[in-house]
């Protein structure tokens, strides 16, 4: 055997390596020294005892066998948890670009827009100006704006008293942004309500529906020119807040819708409309209150629709009254004097129903129609659903004969 050359083969330096520390160094293991740890098992070679190395060898052999098996493992494991990653993740992104692919975007999705498509055209903003006398006596002009409803194809416009209250100059301004003239048809005070009329024929009009069918939480759309004719045509949405509202409004208290759709000042005459677009109230007011947010109101449209009527017939509105001014009298100050609760006659009008009647100052209503009485706003309310002409029956308690009598009233015309 040749010596020199197997040490010529196997030496690194000066250091003579065994077989068994060549298979190794092929294998990538450098330290000979040192018990190495592969896989976790130690294996060392001694390089005193030739005989216990080749002993050994098989050991060693196969435990590079595992180490090349086990990475050669770990590896094909990694390569497969890549590829199933890979592939799952090709199949997410192309199920999502499915997805996006087929989504279609339904730009209509809101059901508010077709709702201001219906009503926009027929709502217009309106300028006005107003003349004042100051302090000193004298004149200046004001502007103001608010909004309107065409109510016709004649050009009638429904709007607020408040709006166009004494006012001398009135343009209109159409949805399209065309201006126009208009005059005063008829005002009322009590409901503020007003009519308005351009010399235009064949307006888009608004359609009118029934107030009396809303339902607490039903979509409201308010539309409108808040803020000057800049925003004019402005929309907003929300819901029917309340019914039925008891408002007061100076000296006296109106029956409103109240809903949480934005009316902010110059929407005052605009409309309030329901899902189908119908007008179910006329802006009217809004609470403006810091500690205040989404309490507006409007007027209920069927109680709008025959005080507009009567406006666009009769240039006024016909209101039929008792012919007294009277006081709630308390069941406290009754018990205090002895007499019955209900309302005292302050005063009687001359030439009134109540008047000819025999009603006098003093006396104390305790029946309407035979329904009890306890409070004025309840005879109010009692006359304003009559007519002029309509007789109502009253039961009184007498001032100066302390006995009950029951009286037939007519109702005449309230003057304005």
């Amino acid at each position: 055997m040749d010596y020199d050359k197997i040490k010529n083969e196997n030496t690194i330096g000066d250091t003579v390596m065994s077989n068994e520390e060549k298979v190794l160094k092929d294998n990538g293991i450098n330290d000979f020294d040192d018990p190495v740890n592969i896989a976790g098992k130690d294996f060392g070679v001694d390089k005193d005892s030739a005989g216990r190395k080749a002993r050994k060898w098989g050991k060693a052999a196969l435990a590079v066998m595992l180490i090349i098996g086990l990475t050669a493992g770990t590896t094909i494991g990694y390569l497969a948890d890549r590829i199933i990653d890979e592939v799952q993740g090709k199949s997410t992104v192309h199920a999502m670009e499915e997805q996006q692919t087929n989504y279609i975007i339904d730009k209509t999705v809101s059901p508010v827009v077709p709702i201001a498509k219906k009503v926009l055209p027929s709502i217009v903003a309106i300028k006005i100006k107003q003349t004042y006398r100051d302090f000193f006596g004298q004149l200046y002009d004001s502007e103001g704006t608010g909004s309107g409803i065409i109510i016709d194809g004649e050009g009638h416009i429904a709007t607020n008293n408040h709006v166009v209250e004494n006012s001398n100059d009135i343009i209109v301004v159409l949805n399209n942004g065309k201006e126009l003239p208009a005059k005063v048809i008829g005002k009322d005070a009590a409901t503020d309500l007003a009519v308005i009329k351009v010399e235009e024929k064949n307006l888009p009009y608004a359609e009118l529906g029934d107030s009396s069918k809303l339902d607490v939480g039903e979509l409201a759309v308010a539309v409108g020119s808040p803020m000057g004719t800049d925003f004019a045509g402005s929309v907003t949405a929300g819901i029917i807040s309340g019914l039925n509202r008891k408002v007061p409004i100076g000296e006296r208290t109106m029956t409103l819708i109240q809903t949480d759709a934005a009316i902010n000042p110059g929407n005052s005459g605009g409309a309030l409309v329901n899902s189908e677009g119908k007008v179910i109230g006329i802006n009217t007011i809004k609470f403006a209150e810091s500690r205040v947010e989404g309490m507006g109101f409007a007027i209920p449209i069927n109680e709008a629709k025959p005080i507009i009527k009567q406006l666009i017939e009769n240039k006024k509105v016909s209101r039929p009254m008792l012919g007294i001014q009277g006081q709630t009298l308390d069941k406290a100050t009754a018990d205090q004097y002895k007499v019955p609760q209900g309302v005292v006659v302050v005063s009687v009008t001359p030439g009134s129903g109540a008047e000819k009647a025999g009603l006098v100052r003093g006396d104390i209503i305790t029946k309407i129609d035979d329904k009890q009485i306890y409070t004025i706003e309840e005879v109010v309310e009692i006359v304003g659903k009559c007519k002029v002409g309509d007789t109502l029956k009253v039961e009184a308690y007498g001032s100066v004969i302390s006995r009950y009598r029951t009286i037939e009233i007519k109702l005449t015309e309230k003057q304005n």
